[in-house]
């Protein structure tokens, strides 16, 4: 029972700690608030409503607020964002077309367009609006609520929603949604009217409220600690490492809801969209803030000036009391004809006119709402002096629309930050496949299944710049069939047909490229066929190829044998031709020895007559008188010796007294 009483006690001091918090953020917030009520009246053109004039006095409001917030809040979400999805690792790459669809899909899915269009309202005339991004844990879905700044109380010091040490949603409810949330609380829990007036300030206060509750949804980083002791090490660790969660009802001291933040991402699930960004202020700034003071200067002179013109048009009447005209005779109807008594006065007093300063006056300060603001007569279509032409009024509209880019840039950073969030929603909850509706080019829906495993890598996700801005579509449509009539050096077109039918009214474009898609789909069945032909054809080239290639094999190798064939004779010729000039050096060489020869025969022979034969008259007797026992000499026998039979009958033919000689050497 005690531990009961103690947890009871924690809560009231946590419900009681937050409701001063609460009270402290209110503090600092108050001139906000009491501005932004005055901005909402000067939109409404209610910011005199509060005023008690007499019936006379005139009480025309002009409202150049309202025409500007107006003119401003269709250019910038004239046309749906286009999200650009930039992979951070390679490996999902292959998976920034799933999620972009995914991303566009998600859009269509919580009608964001409609959201967006309607917050540009509160975002121009207050400065901010604000998008509370939870996960539905009912629905499966990633919700994205807009949430009135008025029931917004960040930390006094923050700057932006990142450096937040808390914001505080704090909102009227009714006592039996509540117990059906919470019914574990619902003995406790009672209603009452409703004490801030300012968090309900966009509903019907002249309606009866009761059973409201004040619940307070906080957000906030804590930074308590708890100590961990594993048996070995002890840690300590942070209690809500992502941030805590905290739902109080501090008005009836209770703690609905205390758990760590649910997402992983750890961030404080609000975005702010601002008109101005002021730095250093967790708050933007609206149109009003600096046109207010010139247009409620402005509708007081147009009243004085209306005021004058009545008071010109029906002048006072001064009638003496005796002139026999009674109260109520005189009117303003034409042609009125007054009978008076003789004597007496009846004159029509003239007013003085109204300086012309005065209207001089209205003309600047209506001047000075345009340079203020931003927003010319250029831009609403009106054109300028000296400028006629398409051109050149299109060239005043984008000088016009300068600073609306740079509020365009704020919204489409938002945006991307509002789908960072819900992509990591989807992460975070989105465990298995889900089919997505796609919109094509062409307007038409189709399904395509979603695969989770692509979220499993990290994405930046941004709005591409100027997406969401309106286009001169008549211009931009007459620069395209321009370009599509401009050839490149490769023979195409510089854009498409796609690329000309983009700026083509929807009604238009859908058909158009319906009749598109069905004669590129002709267009494909056509091709699809002749690639058909193409691959029969080639299957025919294969076969023919094949049989070529059996036959160039067999032919391949005939000539491979013949080549073998040639180059085998080719080697004998080179024998042969080796044998024969060794033949014929040797012949050669032989041919040398037996001249040597025949020449040391003849010479030896020479010798030998000289030597034998003595010198006598008779000549023919010399030999047979040669004296018994002479021989030839040694040198000349080896030579005769080695000489072949062809080389001895030659020298014996020559030399016939020889054979004598040689029959003496034998021995007998």
């Amino acid at each position: 029972m005690s531990n009961t009483v103690q947890i009871e006690q924690e809560n009231m001091q946590l419900a009681s700690k937050w409701h001063m918090k609460f009270k402290e953020a209110m503090v600092y917030k108050a001139s906000y608030t009491k501005r932004w009520q005055e901005y909402d009246e000067a939109y409404a053109g209610e910011y005199s409503k509060g005023q008690s004039l007499p019936d006379y006095k005139s009480n025309i409001i002009s409202n150049y607020i309202f025409s500007t917030v107006e003119t401003i809040r269709p250019i910038m979400l004239e046309s749906n964002p286009k999200f650009q999805v930039m992979a951070r690792q390679p490996e999902g790459l292959a998976f920034t077309t799933d999620v972009n669809e995914a991303m566009s899909y998600e859009w269509d899915r919580e009608k964001m367009t409609r959201k967006v269009c309607a917050e540009l309202i509160p975002v121009l005339v207050r400065g901010t609006s604000v998008f509370f991004v939870p996960w539905n844990a009912d629905e499966k879905n990633t919700k994205y609520i807009p949430v009135s700044a008025y029931n917004i109380f960040p930390d006094p010091l923050a700057t932006c929603v990142e450096d937040a040490e808390y914001i505080v949603y704090a909102t009227y409810s009714h006592v039996n949604r509540l117990k059906k949330l919470f019914p574990e609380y619902a003995d406790k829990l009672s209603g009452g009217s409703v004490k801030y007036s300012e968090l309900v300030y966009n509903n019907d206060l002249n309606a009866r409220i009761d059973n409201q509750v004040l619940l307070l949804e906080v957000w906030c980083k804590d930074y308590e600690t708890i100590e961990e002791n594993d048996g070995k090490v002890k840690r300590i660790k942070y209690k809500y490492p992502k941030g805590r969660h905290i739902i109080v009802a501090p008005e009836l001291g209770l703690v609905l809801l205390d758990q760590d933040n649910p997402y992983d991402d750890g961030e404080h699930p609000f975005v702010l969209i601002k008109d101005y960004d002021v730095p250093g202020k967790f708050w933007g700034e609206g149109e009003p803030s600096q046109m207010l003071s010139p247009q409620k200067g402005m509708n007081d002179l147009y009243n004085a000036i209306i005021d004058n013109a009545k008071a010109t048009a029906n002048s006072p009447w001064v009638i003496d009391k005796n002139s026999g005209i009674g109260q109520g005779k005189i009117t303003a109807r034409p042609g009125l004809i007054l009978r008076k008594n003789p004597g007496s006065e009846v004159t029509r007093l003239q007013p003085p006119g109204m300086p012309m300063y005065v209207p001089n006056t209205v003309e600047t300060l209506k001047y000075d709402l345009q340079e203020v603001s931003g927003v010319f007569n250029s831009l609403k279509g009106n054109s300028s002096t000296g400028v006629y032409t398409a051109q050149g009024i299109l060239a005043l509209k984008e000088a016009g629309e300068t600073r609306i880019r740079l509020k365009v840039k704020l919204l489409e950073d938002a945006l991307g930050e509002m789908c960072r969030k819900g992509f990591s929603r989807c992460r975070q909850y989105w465990k298995s496949d889900k089919w997505i509706q796609i919109t094509r080019a062409d307007g038409s829906y189709d399904l395509k299944k979603f695969i989770t495993d692509s979220l499993k890598y990290d994405y930046d996700i941004k709005i591409t710049a100027g997406s969401t801005m309106t286009v001169n579509r008549g211009a931009m449509l007459d620069l395209m069939i321009r370009l599509a009539q401009t050839p490149m050096p490769d023979g195409q077109m510089l854009v498409d047909r796609e690329a000309v039918a983009e700026y083509l009214p929807e009604e238009v474009k859908a058909s158009l490229l319906r009749r598109m898609g069905n004669k590129q789909q002709a267009i494909e069945q056509q091709v699809q066929q002749f690639q058909q032909m193409i691959e029969q054809l080639t299957q025919q080239m294969q076969q023919y190829m094949q049989q070529n290639d059996a036959n160039d094999k067999e032919t391949l190798a005939v000539v491979e044998q013949m080549t073998s064939a040639i180059e085998r004779i080719n080697k004998q010729i080179i024998q042969l031709q080796n044998k024969h000039d060794k033949l014929e050096e040797d012949k050669r060489k032989e041919e040398e020895q037996q001249k040597i020869k025949i020449n040391s025969y003849n010479e030896g022979f020479a010798d030998a007559e000289k030597y034998y034969v003595p010198e006598s008259e008779g000549g023919a007797d010399s030999v047979s008188s040669q004296p018994d026992g002479q021989q030839l000499p040694d040198e000349i026998l080896t030579g005769l010796n080695n000489m072949s039979d062809d080389e001895l009958a030659v020298v014996l033919q020559q030399n016939p007294d020889l054979m004598e000689l040689l029959n003496m050497e034998q021995p007998q």
